[in-house]
């Protein structure tokens, strides 16, 4: 926590406690909506409650702004907590993108009611959001930045700019027909070299960098870092300008893929953080990929009691079960998150070859690793159980548990990619499953090849 955010906190906590409404207000006025934002991180419910209900009522649009920065989870937190006649004022000013993106995880009462309250354009702007989903450009589009004819002279772009009243700093002007169809750009620092007689369509850049309002946000997150921009114009089908994307738009998708992918890895679902006070929904959002586990796991056991011959001639190979499954475990995980960052990042999927070669390198990299630990717990073993042939069988299982591992964490992100299904999926539950139903049962393969020397 940076020095200016400890000491916003403490200020307003303090300030809080004493009821002082009126050193809030001031110090809410006078702060950046960013650190406003940051400082809610760090805030109780409560808190953030009753300091939002504060900047709401003493400055509606910088409470707007503000909201827009906040995590999901604050924003819920606080529609949910605030009376539901202000709740629905308040998501009424809203641009259309935010309402999207929270209009599903809001009571059911408050999105009625905005529902019937919004015009016109407006709700069919939201009924679009909506039916193409969230993970579109359509739901990123901002609304504050400036565009004019291309007829127009630069001295007529200028006056608009200084007609701008908007918080944010412009650096494009976007040009367009009397479609509005986007045909050009312009610096704002390069608009001011000109002479004001000068047409804009004479200067303007022609060869533009534009995003279709259908495009993926991952396909915005790959544009911005290609061409490092600080904002990108978003048209539709028929090249109409419709809105402009910007960075620090982006920053958020960014952190919000990054989150949802930790779910996933877990096996959860990110929904859940919008139901902190509901068990037996978060319970059932966990549960799916649960079941999977389990089914597996019964897999397993019905597989240990096929080798129970062995397991009662010598007791002790029992003894590295939980060993086995866990290396082998870990190993399919490393694989697995590495290769579905690489599908996720578009660097395996254009060319076989590539993905090829990741699947060789992690095989050597689990043959390499699988010498150095099976060596190591078999005479570790050895020296334990006084049986040199238990550390030979403990330390060949784990070789062959660790290379298949390896091999499982490579294929089953790819194989959920060819599905069309987010390879991060396959980082879970189901890698790992997979990877104990295969590394015991080689363990205990092997165990079984061997145990007429384990009773000598």
């Amino acid at each position: 926590m940076s020095p200016i955010i400890e000491v916003l906190k403490e200020t307003l906590r303090r300030s809080i406690q004493k009821h002082d409404i009126k050193t809030i207000e001031k110090v809410l006025l006078k702060s950046h909506k960013g650190d406003i934002a940051e400082v809610f991180k760090y805030l109780s419910k409560e808190e953030r409650v009753k300091i939002f209900s504060i900047l709401y009522k003493i400055n509606p649009d910088k409470a707007v702004n503000v909201f827009t920065d906040l995590d999901d989870l604050i924003k819920i937190e606080i529609i949910r907590s605030i009376h539901v006649k202000d709740a629905v004022d308040f998501i009424l000013r809203l641009p259309t993108p935010e309402i999207a993106s929270i209009i599903e995880n809001i009571p059911e009462d408050i999105k009625n009611a905005v529902l019937e309250n919004l015009k016109g354009e407006e709700k069919e702007e939201l009924k679009h959001l909506l039916s193409e989903g969230e993970d579109t450009v359509a739901s990123l589009l901002q609304e504050d930045y400036i565009y004019v004819l291309d007829v127009a002279t630069v001295e007529e772009v200028i006056n608009k700019v200084k007609e701008y009243n908007e918080d944010r700093e412009i650096i494009y002007i976007y040009i367009v027909d009397e479609k509005k169809r986007l045909v050009g750009v312009i610096s704002l620092k390069d608009l001011i070299m000109y002479p004001s007689n000068i047409m804009i369509k004479d200067i303007m850049k022609r060869d533009l960098i534009f995003l279709n309002i259908n495009d993926t946000k991952e396909d915005a997150i790959e544009m911005f870092k290609r061409y490092d921009l600080y904002a990108l114009p978003a048209v539709d089908e028929e090249g109409v300008l419709q809105g402009v994307v910007y960075i620090e738009d982006i920053i958020n998708v960014i952190s919000e893929k990054t989150t949802e992918d930790f779910f996933k890895m877990a096996g959860a679902k990110e929904e859940e953080l919008f139901y902190t006070d509901k068990t037996f929904k978060i319970a059932k959002l966990r549960l799916p990929w649960l079941l999977i586990a389990t089914v597996g796991e019964f897999i397993t056991a019905v597989i240990i009691s096929l080798f129970d011959y062995t397991i009662s001639e010598f007791v002790q190979v029992v003894f590295f079960l939980p060993m086995v499954a866990a290396l082998s475990g870990n190993i399919s995980s490393q694989a697995a998150i590495i290769t579905a960052r690489g599908l996720k990042e578009g660097r395996l999927t254009e060319n076989s070859l590539d993905y090829l070669f990741t699947v060789f390198r992690e095989l050597k990299i689990a043959i390499i690793i699988g010498i150095i630990i099976g060596i190591l717990v078999g005479v570790v073993a050895s020296l334990w159980i006084s049986n040199h042939i238990l550390g030979i069988i403990v330390a060949i299982a784990l070789f062959f548990s660790i290379i298949f591992a390896g091999l499982i964490g490579s294929l089953v992100p790819f194989i959920m990619y060819k599905l069309e299904k987010d390879p991060t999926l396959a980082t879970g539950p189901l890698s790992l499953t997979l990877t104990d139903i295969i590394g015991i049962s080689i363990y205990l393969i092997v165990a079984t090849f061997f145990i007429h020397y384990l009773k000598l």
